[in-house]
């Protein structure tokens, strides 16, 4: 989470610095890709996960970089540095921003962020049977994984931690979910299914 929150406060910078360098040319493209990374991150900030997709739009439009004498094509935002092959009055090549391209896991997973899971376990265990439902809701993201931060009961114990591991198939949404009790011992492990209901606030 707190990765996220810095990629989209530099996101809310550059895109604040570019519009206002070209306020003097409202029809400039950049101000529309500026005008996209606002969106995002302020959709971000108010927990509308679901359009995460902007973010990922701001990063790739940014990455081409193409000059000829009479034509350039230059979407990059507040960091003009580019690395390009230059034949004459020709040049093409890549942005700076490529480097953003790191982010996109982490971007892709906040689809899953504020939202409520309900699953079942797929396997017996003592403590979490099968076809009973849990739900949680899911609000950081730690490296390729997902992690509840509200707490789960489940026959009695209380679960401060749920580590979730989201695998999308055509047919149906499995995971692997890490259940840890408050006193750290034994932890619950199962393959599940899951359901993703809509925003929580």
């Amino acid at each position: 989470m707190k990765l996220l929150n810095g990629f989209y406060i530099f996101v809310l910078i550059a895109s604040f610095i570019t519009l206002f360098n070209n306020l003097n040319n409202l029809l400039s493209p950049k101000i529309i890709v500026s005008l996209i990374g606002i969106t995002s991150a302020i959709l971000f900030f108010t927990k509308k996960s679901s359009f995460y997709f902007l973010a990922i739009i701001w990063i790739i439009v940014q990455i081409p970089y193409l000059k000829t004498d009479t034509f350039t094509l230059d979407l990059s935002q507040f960091l003009n540095i580019h690395f390009s092959i230059r034949w004459g009055t020709f040049s093409i090549g890549i942005n700076a921003q490529v480097l953003l391209l790191i982010f996109l896991k982490q971007i892709s997973l906040s689809e899953f962020l504020f939202k409520k899971v309900t699953f079942k376990a797929y396997t017996e265990n003592l403590k979490l049977k099968r076809g009973n439902e849990y739900s949680f809701i899911t609000t950081d993201i730690i490296s390729k994984k997902l992690i509840g931060k509200s707490e789960i009961e489940i026959e009695n114990e209380s679960y401060s931690k749920v580590i979730f591991e989201p695998q999308k198939s055509e047919r149906i949404k499995k995971a692997g979910i890490t259940l840890i009790p408050l006193n750290e011992n034994g932890k619950i492990k199962a393959t599940i299914e899951y359901k993703m209901n809509n925003n929580v606030w």
